[in-house]
């Protein structure tokens, strides 16, 4: 057990100790992005996830040599896998993130690229002929699973969680929630010990991505984080109940979704995103008539609650119910 706790302190501090210096080497280079929901729009250092994940990997080193002493070699080969799966889809967001803002991969062509990451967990899917969804068995047709649903799967989780966004704190502090549920649900298995050098990270990072946000978390945290729910539910069989932790993720797709004619049709000039419109006073508006994200209706929901909404009024409340929701659902599943 100490040596788990050793593996997310280590975590925790490497993330503590190397974003600042991460915020100034990003600014100095130019990988900025603008603070679309502040009056001024300041510039901040963009990608900081790649920081969280760097981290990652040292507290999953520790990991690693302590199955690797006790002669756990099944626990290390997943491991391992499932590190491999996650530093190749973090890998390409990185990429995408250094390529500038708004500047990367083609939106359609991200997606495709982080099925190669599905590649070094085929082993151990070979012989999964059946799921259970809610309870109910279903049987797949030799090598369906791990070749057509896993690969869709992350398609999905990564892209999912890369969706809502755009306000300081959310991303870190959704990722903290999804993570700390999934641990519940996870105990006793290889994945704890993963999630929980992960969630070290994730802790240390919210402390900079807070309110007033000092850098972004970038593609490179929220597709590590989709990944690592993708890469739980696929290896642990834990597809229902991941399903339910990434209802808001997947609720914002829908919403994003139910109109991509329109999206498409106007594609030049219209790409919706989840900022809201800033007023002098640091006061936000809906951007658009019409509602295309979850943070447009909290923005609506709060101004008619108080007059007015601010930045971190969205957090909180879109935070706060999904806590509410993962807390719901250990109550009644775990």
């Amino acid at each position: 057990m100490y040596e788990l706790a050793l593996a997310g302190a280590l975590a925790f501090v490497v993330t503590l100790a190397l974003t600042p210096r991460w915020i100034e080497s990003a600014r100095k280079r130019g990988l900025v992005g603008r603070d679309m929901n502040k009056p001024r729009k300041p510039k901040i250092a963009e990608a900081g996830g790649i920081v969280v994940f760097m981290a990652f990997l040292l507290g999953m080193i520790v990991v690693l040599s302590t199955y690797w002493v006790a002669g756990q070699t099944e626990f290390m080969l997943i491991t391992a896998a499932s590190m491999i799966s996650l530093t190749t889809i973090t890998a390409i967001a990185y990429t995408d993130d250094v390529s500038g803002w708004k500047m990367g991969f083609v939106r359609w062509k991200k997606p495709l690229m982080t099925t190669v990451a599905v590649l070094p967990l085929i082993p151990f899917l070979l012989d999964r002929m059946s799921i259970s969804v809610i309870g109910c068995q279903i049987s797949l047709p030799w090598l369906f699973y791990p070749l057509v649903m896993v690969p869709i799967g992350f398609i999905i989780a990564t892209n999912a969680v890369n969706l809502l966004g755009g306000f300081n704190g959310l991303e870190a502090t959704l990722a903290i929630t999804g993570t700390l549920t999934l641990m519940w649900f996870t105990q006793g298995t290889v994945f704890f010990p993963v999630l929980f050098v992960a969630l070290s990270g994730f802790i240390a990072f919210l402390w900079f991505n807070r309110y007033p946000s000092r850098v972004f978390p970038g593609d490179t945290f929220t597709y590590f984080a989709g990944a690592l729910f993708a890469v739980v539910a696929v290896m642990g069989n834990f597809q229902t109940i991941m399903v339910l932790i990434m209802a808001p993720y997947i609720l914002e797709g829908a919403i994003k979704s139910r109109e991509l004619h329109y999206i498409y049709s106007n594609r030049q000039t219209f790409k919706p995103e989840c900022f809201g419109i800033p007023s002098k006073d640091g006061s936000l508006k809906e951007p658009y008539p019409q509602i295309w994200s979850l943070t447009h209706v909290a923005m609506k929901f709060i101004r008619r609650l108080k007059g007015r909404c601010y930045e971190n009024d969205v957090t909180i409340l879109i935070s706060g119910l999904y806590a509410l929701w993962c807390l719901i659902l250990i109550w009644t599943i775990g």
